[in-house]
């Protein structure tokens, strides 16, 4: 299994290389047409040009007589230039990369969902958020939980502990290691403990919460167990996992040493995961998704973010805040089987 992940890392990586080189030959190739073959390129734009021209024309109204202005200015205003020339940490090898883009859209979650979520997050709150267009993310949806009726996709890709104000006294708890470096701590009013790829490290929930989908979960008060002892734990249990590594395997749910998103909150909350009915479960990627509800890949016991939101189904956990998005997603009936 681990002479799988260089393969896949060459081949990739190359590929993404092999398409970023073809965003940089694509303007000169397009010269070489023009000069080859110019006749057919200029037909080609002209009948290109006239479709436009007259489908914007039809558009017009009395309140706005010359519609390719406003939509010269309105397209114009939507193109976003995107430029990096740094690859990841870990991967060392980078492409400088220039790509033009329309219509970016900004993220779902705005200032209405925000300041509704910033009104009701409590201390100890799991926090479970996703994103539309990463790459990742589409991974992570297909990382279902197995079961008889095969693929069940997912629908977070990130889960995380909400632990509310942090101040200097919590600085004792964090790794000595850690405490003072301001990638992994920070003190702040609302602050989040989470894993990502640099390791275990807080944010502000602001700059959490800059996201496309975004759910609230709470312990329920009647669950069986003193809640805010289980809170205060899981509060000083995140803390001294600060700088904790990433597990890019997503399979680490006993020795509690390097953590993915889930379990990080798994482990946080182990004292009463009996109580929660929480526990890791056969999960496996299905690369074709729809089209393949049997054969899977990469089969572990571990916990993904929907097993958090299953919960609530179950009444394991209390669903506080869910956006509009969410809460209509496809398939969700499936999922609450």
């Amino acid at each position: 299994m681990k002479i799988m992940w260089p393969i896949l890392l060459a081949v990739f990586r190359s590929l993404y290389f092999a398409y970023a080189a073809w965003c940089v030959v694509f303007p000169i190739a397009f010269v070489y047409l023009c000069t080859v073959y110019p006749s057919a390129v200029l037909w080609s734009a002209m009948a290109l040009s006239a479709m436009l021209l007259v489908g914007v024309y039809r558009q017009r109204t009395q309140d706005d007589p010359n519609p390719w202005q406003s939509g010269f200015l309105a397209w114009f205003g939507t193109l976003k230039l995107f430029h990096t020339s740094r690859p990841g940490a870990m991967v060392g090898i980078g492409l400088p990369s220039a790509y033009l883009v329309e219509n970016p859209r900004s993220y779902r979650i705005g200032g209405r969902d925000l300041r509704a979520v910033l009104q009701l997050l409590q201390p100890g709150d799991i926090l479970l958020r996703g994103y539309e267009g990463y790459v990742d993310g589409a991974f992570i949806r297909r990382s279902s939980r197995c079961s008889e009726q095969g693929y069940r996709p997912g629908w977070y890709t990130h889960a995380a502990l909400y632990v509310g104000p942090l101040t200097e006294e919590d600085r004792q708890l964090v790794p000595a290691a850690f405490a003072h470096d301001a990638g992994f701590f920070e003190t702040g009013a609302q602050m989040v403990i989470h894993s990502m790829a640099k390791g275990v490290h807080t944010e502000d929930i602001l700059t959490f919460a800059r996201c496309d989908y975004l759910t609230v979960l709470r312990l329920p008060a009647d669950a069986g167990f003193d809640r805010d002892h289980a809170i205060r734990s899981a509060r000083a249990a995140a803390l001294s996992k600060i700088g904790e590594e990433y597990d890019f395997d997503s399979s680490d749910t006993t020795r509690f040493h390097r953590f993915s998103c889930s379990e990080l909150v798994y482990y946080c909350y182990r004292e009463v995961r009996t109580a929660l009915h929480l526990a890791p479960r056969l999960h496996a990627l299905y690369p074709l998704g729809k089209l393949n509800r049997h054969w899977a890949v990469l089969q572990r016991n571990t916990i993904i973010p929907d097993d958090y939101y299953e919960l609530t189904e179950a009444g394991r956990l209390q669903k506080i805040w869910e956006d509009a998005a969410s809460a209509q997603r496809p398939g969700r009936e499936i999922a609450a089987q």
